[in-house]
């Protein structure tokens, strides 16, 4: 095999962090760890060419470093596909295609106790104040997660503040397991609250039913309670955090989600680190969405806070595991092998629905009318925005094709892409810059894990390099049928 300037450059995105030397192609997803002269080898061809690179890279080091590099490319069939093979060309899907539902998130009630300051629902009504599902849709929404889902399912409970309805919420788990079983599936439960209303009562039940709890909590007490006031303006702080510590203590499934304004960015850590010293063990924080665009600078506060973070994980992930939920994604994804067609289920395998039955793309939709989907009663697969979805994976988004990280990324939030830029398939600014010092640092932080933790928590063994080549049964799988998230 002669390598030539003929030869196509492959598509190798190069990064040092932390000290470390990463090569990802970004074709595959596959990701390895080098030492630094395989990494400027690997950085003057991508950058100039074979022909080129070979004049550039003896330079620094010699022809017998370059000779051998290439032989030990050459007799490897995995790294023969990475450096020679030509990046596929992606061709259109063609007619109608179908998914499998994995998730419905319902909003059991519409209407709030809190006053947000951020909130896209309009306090939680989204224009409709005080309106609760009826159990007749409730029903319906779980007959069609029934008849179109996969063999497991889950059944998210969402509003407005779906605690304000508790009593629909227990007569639909009790519909849902008598369904599942009919069904032959196998159901779950989840809820994302607020927290305001949890009360002993409501902890029995969701430890008897085994529920994920999400809870919108932002952090020390000045954040929360300039963020998350109940309505007339009154401090939540005191009882949120008494209703944390109880669901933690008896052993609830919970994790938090704080939405963190603009102008707290600065405080981006100080929030992660309150939340891993409370007790939590799984956090989530994401900038809100507000009139303020969200720019590379503010993406800049958040890796300056991510590089804190990352050695925060390193210190306690065998007693605690990974907290920041981005950052375990992140190590789930590199050592799975997952290649993320999609940014998450919306619109193929997970929608939200009103509550009176109308089905959007997801639950941050609701109540946006040119968004509507279907309905529980009338739900087809050959909707026109649900085939735009399908259709375009992330290396058919000509905003995304072409990015070196596509792999571990998907494409960004659709409804955050058109809030700021209008445009689905457009990620905004602060996106693409914090996912890149995501992937980077979670890289880092990859390769300094241990590789016996790693094989206990994830449950498989990592093949070559840091990032396994991608399976035979990844690659004939179709982008539906991915696994995009962990």
């Amino acid at each position: 095999m002669k390598v030539s300037n003929t030869t196509p450059k492959p598509e190798l995105y190069n990064f040092e962090v932390g000290g470390k030397y990463f090569v990802l192609h970004s074709s595959t997803g596959t990701l390895f760890e080098v030492d630094k002269k395989t990494y400027d080898f690997c950085r003057f061809v991508a950058e100039l060419g074979w022909s080129d690179a070979r004049e550039r890279f003896v330079m620094e080091y010699s022809e017998s470093d370059w000779d051998s590099l290439i032989n030990e490319i050459k007799s490897d069939e995995s790294l023969r596909r990475v450096f020679f093979e030509p990046k596929p060309p992606v061709k259109p899907y063609l007619g109608i295609m179908k998914s499998k539902i994995s998730s419905l998130s319902l909003n059991v009630m519409e209407d709030c106790n809190f006053a947000c300051v951020y909130c896209y629902g309009d306090s939680g009504t989204y224009h409709t104040p005080n309106t609760r599902m009826s159990p007749e849709v409730g029903k319906r929404a779980i007959d069609l997660l029934m008849g179109e889902g996969k063999k497991v399912v889950n059944l998210q409970f969402f509003g407005g503040e779906p605690l304000l309805n508790f009593p629909l919420i227990r007569e639909l788990v009790q519909y849902a397991k008598q369904k599942a079983e009919e069904y032959d599936k196998v159901v779950t439960f989840s809820i994302t609250t607020n927290g305001y209303l949890v009360t002993d009562k409501v902890i029995d039940f969701f430890l008897e039913n085994n529920f994920t709890v999400t809870l919108s909590f932002d952090g020390p007490e000045d954040v929360q309670n300039h963020n998350r006031p109940l309505r007339g303006g009154y401090p939540t702080f005191d009882v949120v955090a008494k209703n944390a510590k109880k669901m933690l203590e008896r052993g609830v499934k919970v994790s938090v989600r704080a939405t963190i304004l603009p102008e707290q960015l600065d405080r981006y850590y100080e929030i992660y680190r309150f939340f891993v010293d409370f007790g939590f063990r799984s956090v989530h924080l994401e900038p809100a969405t507000t009139s303020t665009p969200l720019t590379k600078e503010h993406a800049k506060l958040v890796e300056s806070a991510l590089k804190k973070i990352v050695m925060d994980e390193l210190e306690h992930y065998k007693e605690k595991g990974i907290v920041y939920t981005k950052l375990r994604e992140i190590v789930h994804m590199i050592y799975s092998n997952t290649y993320r067609h999609y940014p998450c289920g919306v619109a193929r395998s997970y929608f939200g629905v009103s509550a009176d039955g109308t089905m959007y793309p997801c639950h941050r939709f609701v109540g946006m009318e040119e968004f509507v989907v279907g309905h529980v009663d009338d739900f087809k697969w050959e909707n026109e925005f649900i085939q735009k979805i399908l259709h375009h994976t992330v290396d058919r988004r000509p905003n995304c094709s072409n990015c070196p990280i596509r792999a571990y990324c998907g494409g960004g939030c659709i409804y955050n892409n058109h809030y700021y830029n209008g445009d689905i398939f457009a990620p905004d600014e602060f996106h693409c810059a914090y996912m890149f010092a995501l992937v980077k640092w979670g890289s880092w932080l990859y390769s300094n894990l241990d590789e016996d933790w790693l094989n206990k928590v994830f449950s498989r063994s990592p093949q070559r390099g840091v990032r396994a080549e991608e399976s035979d049964e990844a690659k004939t799988q179709k982008p539906t049928e991915v696994i995009e998230s962990v």
